[in-house]
């Protein structure tokens, strides 16, 4: 693991000690906006990656769910003209919902941006202490074992994730989906992380898993290392996934052609 994967780990870890502290406690809950909030946990642990990444590499940025929303485009076009910028997409709580209603699914998300593309992922589910680790080119882990998804080829044995999205338009179009889904695959679920739905993805625990509308920092870690263990991610035409795609189908390789015919077959 080189510096920098360590470094993310051990801020992810940090993170993790501050959610699981707070997590049986009274939290402050404030709103952001329609179907989206933010607790003091959430800025709690942001506050304690920037400290270590930014302390251990202060020249590098850091884009984060909790960070200053004006600033984002520019620092992406940025990262357009300068390969040498490193960049850390940071989620320092997927699941927030989840987490404020003291339900135990949530994890702390951290990728590494450079070159116009993610290069390592770190997600922490400090709950079941498991940590998921991604370097682009040399495979994914759990707690420092590997991972490999799947091998799983018809819908019908096929275990698949997803989750609404806040939009209105998003949630529609997934409930048109889940309705002829169902009836096609062994059963659904839905965890209300999608970072750590594709960890699962990459770990065996899903065949697949769908999201029509996320932000850079709720898959940017997770659909690298849902690749690097074997998995396959794609925007629903089947263009390949990026940080600025928005909405992402993943699978564990063998059964992504069904599965984006499936998308296309509904247009959506």
């Amino acid at each position: 693991m080189n510096s920098r994967l360590q470094t993310a780990a051990r801020a992810a870890r940090a993170a993790g000690k501050i959610l699981r502290a707070k997590f049986d406690a009274t939290r402050e809950i404030t709103s952001k906006g329609k179907r989206d909030i933010v607790t003091d946990a959430d800025f709690a642990a942001d506050r304690a990656i920037r400290d270590i990444l930014l302390g251990r590499f202060p020249q590098d940025r850091i884009l984060s769910e909790e960070g200053d929303a004006a600033a984002w485009q520019a620092l992406w076009a940025e990262t357009e003209t300068n390969d040498d910028l490193a960049v850390w997409i940071v989620d320092p709580l997927d699941g927030t919902t989840n987490y404020a209603r003291h339900h135990s699914i949530f994890c702390v998300s951290i990728a590494l941006y450079q070159k116009r593309s993610v290069q390592a992922g770190v997600i922490y589910d400090c709950i079941h202490n498991e940590l998921f680790v991604a370097e682009r080119g040399r495979g994914a882990t759990l707690n420092g074992k590997p991972i490999v998804a799947t091998t799983t080829r018809i819908l019908d044995d096929a275990v698949v994730g997803l989750e609404w999205g806040r939009a209105q338009s998003a949630r529609r179009r997934t409930s048109e989906l889940l309705a002829k889904l169902a009836t096609r695959v062994m059963t659904v679920r839905s965890s209300g992380s999608a970072a750590l739905s594709l960890c699962y993805v990459a770990a065996g625990r899903l065949d697949g898993y769908f999201h029509l509308s996320l932000a850079p920092w709720d898959v940017a870690a997770g659909a690298l290392i849902a690749e690097e263990a074997g998995g396959c991610v794609t925007d629903p035409s089947g263009a390949p996934w990026t940080v600025h795609s928005k909405a992402y189908v993943a699978t564990n390789g063998p059964l992504h052609p069904t599965v984006l015919k499936f998308f296309k077959r509904r247009r959506l």
